[in-house]
């Protein structure tokens, strides 16, 4: 087997053991993905599920939350911080009722038009949302192919780095879908490879990995 082979075959067979269950892996729906995708933004997981599910519940449809009063939607994320995520959230839901009949837009440069949404959250909704076999590339993410594959950045920020993101969305070539692929390697980053005191004991394809740790 190739060296990506390897990898995911040892990443998929750990995720489908202990992956993580969350409100908005168990929809489809784009415009739940978007919500929780906001509300994940410098947020830990942990914090996000309750203010996702009083989100969903008091506006589950963008028509919902545009006509929201933005006080009311800045209260029930105040819990986990960053209340601007409210009005840009309120912002988006209607710009998607005005110019795109209340459904969220399924092309990237439609998405990238929406306040507050840029490379990673747009391919995360058409990822989650629309079933399209798009690479969502965070921190998280790099982390995990730059330990496993060695890879470098040049850039202060590697988040930003084009060449790298390009670098490890190859890894992803051939793959039927990249949903369980997408969540198998952010879990694996949370739990695992972790940016702290990562548990190299515990990983699944330490035996392939370049990191000297």
């Amino acid at each position: 087997m190739g060296e990506a082979d390897v990898f995911w075959s040892g990443i998929l067979r750990w995720y489908s053991r202990y992956g993580r269950d969350y409100p908005w892996r168990r929809t489809s729906y784009p415009f739940h993905i978007l919500c929780a995708e906001f509300l994940l933004q410098q947020t830990h997981v942990r914090k996000v599920q309750k203010v996702y599910d009083e989100l969903i519940k008091a506006y589950p449809s963008p028509r919902q939350l545009a006509e929201a009063d933005l006080c009311d939607v800045e209260r029930i994320i105040q819990p986990i911080g960053l209340r601007y995520r409210a009005k840009r959230l309120k912002r988006c839901s209607e710009i998607i009722c005005s110019e795109f009949s209340g459904k969220v837009p399924d092309s990237s440069d439609q998405l990238q038009k929406l306040p507050g949404v840029g490379s990673y959250i747009c391919d995360a909704v058409l990822c989650y949302g629309f079933g399209q076999n798009t690479i969502p590339v965070d921190t998280n993410v790099i982390r995990v192919f730059c330990r496993y594959l060695g890879f470098k950045s040049d850039k202060p920020r590697p988040r930003t780095d084009k060449i790298l993101a390009e670098k490890i969305r190859k890894m992803y070539k051939g793959l039927d879908s990249t949903r369980n692929a997408n969540l198998a390697v952010l879990d694996f980053a949370g739990l695992v490879c972790t940016a702290n005191r990562p548990k190299c004991e515990e990983c699944p394809v330490a035996a392939g990995c370049s990191a000297e740790l």
